[in-house]
């Protein structure tokens, strides 16, 4: 049996991270429970914005270097 991990600071992991956080945001009750998972969530969510900018530009300059073809250009 083989164990997959992700990279703890991987742009799955912050997707994961920020997913997980809102959820157990939303089902807390405890007013101090709340104020330390809202910290938690906008810190990777922050951290997830910045990964997201990172792959967005990645893909912009992967597509301006090999332009993708259209079946329909004659």
């Amino acid at each position: 049996m083989t164990v997959k991990a992700i990279p703890s600071y991987s742009i799955k992991m912050f997707r994961y991270r920020v997913h997980c956080l809102s959820r157990d945001l939303w089902q807390a009750k405890d007013p101090v429970c709340r104020v330390n998972l809202a910290l938690q969530l906008a810190d990777a969510a922050t951290s997830l914005a910045r990964l997201e900018v990172l792959e967005a530009q990645k893909l912009q300059q992967l597509s301006s270097i090999h332009p993708v073809s259209s079946s329909t250009e004659s």
